[in-house]
């Protein structure tokens, strides 16, 4: 399990503690518990959205890292005449 996720468990795990020991009506705490869901459910999204953007710029230097060695390794190599003969 990654930093990040215990991270959001434990925010979650903290929230919902606070919530449910708060002195509201249960349809205020049902309506608080929604609302920190739905943030959770947003910030998870917002960070799964930038590894995934990091991921393809990442994949995208390596492929043109690549492109450019297998460029370099197909240029045409000079021949030279041998002066041996045979």
């Amino acid at each position: 399990m990654t930093t990040v996720n215990k991270l959001m468990i434990g925010i979650a795990a903290g929230a919902i503690l606070g919530v449910l020991y708060a002195p509201d009506k249960g349809s205020v705490t049902r309506r608080k518990l929604n609302r920190i869901g739905n943030d959770l459910s947003d910030r998870f999204h917002e960070i799964k959205d930038s590894i995934h953007d990091k991921l393809d710029e990442l994949k995208d230097d390596a492929g043109d890292k690549a492109y450019q060695e297998i460029v370099i390794v197909e240029e045409p190599v000079p021949v030279v005449s041998s002066t041996w003969q045979s």
